[in-house]
């Protein structure tokens, strides 16, 4: 746990260099890493969680401030994304949270917070 966030929501650390965000200790095991924009900053990381290898989590900087605002999760790891969550403030917690409640691979539900 995070700041009271099961690491599985948690965005984790954002906005390193390319080669730090694959040799640096992360929150989970990196997959792979990405600079969307070319500003020398990850804005993309992709996490395995269960060390099977390969990808359950996604974290995405999308306003390109280095800090991760978008997280998708296969969070019943049958390789399919059930949970997409997204902090439209910058506070660190998700506002947005769509899932898959059914496990059809169609998202299903959306929240909001009141705030």
């Amino acid at each position: 746990m995070s700041d009271g966030i099961p690491d599985q929501y948690a965005m984790g650390e954002m906005g390193m260099n390319p080669p730090d965000a694959l040799y640096k200790d992360q929150i989970h095991d990196v997959v792979a890493a990405a600079d969307r924009d070319g500003d020398q900053r990850i804005d993309v990381m992709a996490y395995d969680r269960d060390g099977d290898g390969v990808s359950d989590k996604f974290v995405l900087d999308t306003d390109g401030d280095g800090k991760g605002d978008t997280v998708a999760l296969d969070r019943d790891f049958d390789g399919r994304v059930d949970f997409i969550g997204h902090d439209r403030d910058g506070d660190g917690f998700l506002d947005v949270v769509a899932t898959d409640t059914d496990g059809d691979g169609t998202m299903d539900t959306v929240r909001e917070s009141a705030g």
